[in-house]
């Protein structure tokens, strides 16, 4: 029998954790067995025990800090024993017949390869939960728009057949890969606080021969967002941090002149262009777009200033910062 080690990472996302947990639940097949991890990335509000005493059958870790979703994942896999690992958002309603799908697939492919499937909000809408890695041409917003007119839309030059898409890259809120491949890949980068680890993981699995495959067979309900909107303040810090590990990303895989290009494009991007919408949202504090966008400016530039202080481009927030600072 197959052994499969289902790990969420869990930031205050208790009301969506019990519809995932409650489908979980519902497994039980000859094919596969599973265990299932739920790691708290210190949410700190009095939900964790009662959860944990709620569900007996499954396993709750507790982080000792919020120090971003590689670094729980890398925490929920080390307490696992599973021979195949699949890494969910606690916002995802998973079924029986897509785990095996993409277990069936994941044991078929190369190497290193990393399987996900389509996801599908509650609305019947379908996501796109993967894309081709970031380029000079695509890198901010009005780019990617801009790039769009040229070249057509991104989503459809990725390779595709009836049965498969064959992206650069594939959403971390639906993930499987062997333990052997995690172990070879050395897990997630928790350099990365939030965003862009996904990108990341699967980045150096390409480079080691490894298929990203999303199933088209196979479907996966996901109610994106909960835990990333839920007001103004956790929408700024979602979308400051979106950037901030854009930098991170090309630090590590952008060599040269396209490197130093594509950061210093988005730090002009960021900070100068983006002193006018920010401005804009000082002075219309009450409309709610551009107060976020007011304050998505003030956590980059406070991240600016970090960085260029220190030089690295990792986030304060992670558990590796003051050691790579010291580095």
């Amino acid at each position: 029998m197959n052994n499969i080690s289902i790990i969420i990472v869990n930031y205050r996302g208790w009301p969506s954790l019990v519809q995932c947990l409650g489908a979980l639940s519902g497994i039980a097949d000859s094919r596969f067995s599973v265990e299932i991890i739920v790691v708290d990335n210190n949410s700190d509000d009095g939900m964790f025990n009662q959860f944990r005493k709620n569900y007996p059958d499954f396993i709750f870790v507790e982080n000792e800090g919020n120090f971003g979703f590689g670094h729980g994942c890398n925490l929920g896999t080390s307490k696992s024993t599973g021979e195949y690992l699949l890494f969910l958002n606690p916002d995802t309603l998973a079924s029986t017949e897509a785990i095996f799908e993409m277990l069936s697939e994941v044991k078929s492919r190369k190497p290193n390869s990393i399987i996900s499937c389509l996801q599908q909000n509650k609305n019947g809408s379908f996501e796109r939960p993967y894309k081709r890695f970031i380029s000079p041409a695509t890198i901010t917003g009005w780019t990617r728009a801009i790039n769009r007119l040229i070249v057509g839309d991104e989503a459809k030059l990725v390779p595709q057949t009836d049965k498969y898409i064959y992206p650069d890259w594939v959403s971390g809120s639906v993930f499987m890969l062997s333990r052997l491949a995690y172990d070879d890949l050395s897990g997630w980068d928790d350099d990365y606080w939030m965003y862009f680890e996904d990108v990341d993981l699967c980045f150096r699995a390409r480079q080691k021969g490894g298929e990203i495959v999303v199933l088209k067979s196979a479907v996966i309900e996901h109610n994106h967002g909960g835990t990333t909107r839920l007001n103004k303040k956790v929408a700024a810090l979602t979308k400051s941090c979106v950037n901030i590990s854009r930098h991170l990303y090309i630090s590590k895989h952008e060599k040269g002149f396209r490197a130093a290009y594509m950061q210093s494009f988005l730090v002009i991007n960021h900070l100068f262009l983006g002193a006018f919408p920010a401005f804009a949202g000082l002075v219309f504090f009450f409309v709610g777009s551009l107060n976020v966008t007011s304050r998505t400016y003030g956590h980059l530039a406070v991240y600016y200033y970090n960085a260029f202080r220190s030089g690295i481009w990792i986030s304060p927030r992670t558990a590796n910062y003051e050691a790579r600072r010291k580095a």
